[in-house]
C-alpha cells in the first residue's frame, strides 16, 4: 500500500471527533462510481487495492444508491469501526473513521446504507463483542450523520442480532444468534411507521440447510447471499462457505448454491457479503493469502516484512467483487 495512503488511514482512525472534519487530499482516480476502478467480469478482483483493501482488516462493503458514498469495516486490532468513502463534487476522497462511529469505546461493524441514501443501519457491540445490537443513524439536513439509535424491540432482545441488510422496500434482514443454543439464523421484519413489526424467520428451506450468518438481501428481493458454517464431510473440521437462495415468485425459496465451490470463488473462509445497488455486483470478503513469506527472500529484511504487512493479500481480509449478472445463467 502507498506509504501516503497508509498514513492518511492512521490519522483519521486517530481523529477523536464527532464532528463532520474537512475532507482531506482527492484521490487519484477517474471520477466514476465505485472509486474509478475497473469493472471486474465474472471473474473476482480484489476492489480498491491500495485505498480499501490494503493490508489491513476490511470487511463488509455497502454503497449508496446514487454511488457516491461507499462505507466499509475495518479491524484495527484493539478497535473495530466503519469508513466512509466519498465522492464531493467529482471527487473521490481519502477514507476516514465515519462521524457516527468514532467513539472508540464502543466497536462498530457491518453497515448497510438505505437505497435512498438517508439512513445507515450497523452493528454496534461494547468491547469483546459484548451486546451485540443493531442501531440505526439517520440523515441531517446538512448532509451529515445524526445521533445513532439501538433499534428497539422487537428486532434488538437482548440476544445477538446483527449483519443488517436492507431490501428497496424497507424490510430489514437481519442474523438472530441465541447465546444459549450457539444457534443462529437469518430473519426479516417489516416496516410499520417508525418502527419494525415481529421478526419472521426465512423458512426451513433456507434456515434449515446450516448455521447461516451475515445474509445480504438483494434491493428487489430476488434472492439472498449469506455465510453458512459446516463441517467437512472428510476432516470434520469446521469452516464457512458463501451461499445464494432465489426468492421464487410464489414466495418459496430455491435450494441453496455454494457459490464458492460454483464460481470457483478465491476465498477459504467467508467472512461477509453484500449486494451492490443495481444488484448487478456481488461483493465479498476473503482472508485469500496471494503474499508468502517466503517471497521475502534473499534479503529477509524487517523492512520487507513492514512493506509485505502494508499490502493487500497478506492473510488478513480483503475485499473482492465480481460482475453477478454475467453469472446468473449458471446459478
Amino acid at each position: 500500500m502507498p506509504r501516503f495512503t497508509l498514513l492518511v488511514l492512521i490519522a483519521a482512525l486517530l481523529a477523536g471527533s464527532c464532528t463532520e472534519q474537512p475532507p482531506p487530499k482527492g484521490l487519484p482516480v477517474l471520477p466514476r462510481k465505485y472509486l474509478g476502478q475497473t469493472l471486474p467480469s465474472d471473474k473476482p478482483l480484489m476492489f480498491a487495492r491500495g485505498i480499501i483493501s490494503t493490508g489491513m482488516y476490511e470487511r463488509d462493503f455497502s454503497i449508496t444508491g446514487n454511488g457516491n458514498e461507499i462505507y466499509y469495516t475495518l479491524y484495527t486490532g484493539d478497535w473495530v469501526t466503519i469508513m466512509a468513502v466519498k465522492r464531493i463534487g467529482g471527487t473521490w476522497y481519502q477514507p476516514a473513521v465515519a462521524e457516527f462511529a468514532r467513539d472508540s469505546s464502543r466497536y462498530f461493524a457491518e453497515p448497510s446504507v438505505s437505497m435512498d441514501g438517508s439512513r445507515i443501519f450497523f452493528l454496534s457491540a461494547k468491547p469483546g463483542w459484548i451486546e451485540q445490537d443493531i442501531w440505526m443513524v439517520k440523515r441531517t439536513a446538512k448532509g451529515g450523520w445524526g445521533r445513532p439509535e439501538k433499534l428497539p424491540p422487537p428486532v434488538n432482545t437482548g440476544k445477538q442480532e446483527f449483519y443488517p441488510s436492507l431490501a428497496r422496500n424497507g424490510n430489514l434482514y437481519f442474523t438472530r444468534r441465541d447465546p444459549e443454543t450457539g444457534r443462529s439464523q437469518i430473519l426479516v421484519s417489516k416496516p410499520d411507521g417508525n418502527r419494525f413489526t415481529d421478526p419472521i424467520p426465512l423458512p426451513e428451506r433456507v434456515n434449515g440447510t446450516g448455521s447461516l450468518y451475515n445474509a445480504a438481501i438483494a434491493p428487489d428481493e430476488q434472492f439472498l447471499v449469506t455465510c453458512m458454517a459446516q463441517k467437512d464431510s472428510v476432516t470434520r473440521e469446521l469452516h464457512s462457505t458463501y451461499m445464494i437462495y432465489f426468492h421464487n415468485p410464489d414466495g418459496s425459496w430455491s435450494k441453496g448454491i455454494d457459490l464458492v465451490k460454483t464460481l470457483r470463488l478465491p476465498c477459504s473462509n467467508a467472512i461477509s457479503i453484500s449486494v451492490s445497488a443495481d444488484a448487478n455486483y456481488l461483493f465479498y470478503s476473503s482472508a485469500n493469502r496471494t503474499l508468502f513469506y517466503k517471497d521475502l527472500a534473499p534479503g529477509w529484511k524487517s523492512s520487507s516484512l513492514h512493506r509485505q504487512r502494508n499490502l493487500p493479500g497478506n492473510g488478513n481480509s480483503d475485499i473482492y467483487w465480481f460482475d453477478f449478472k454475467k453469472i446468473l445463467f449458471r446459478l
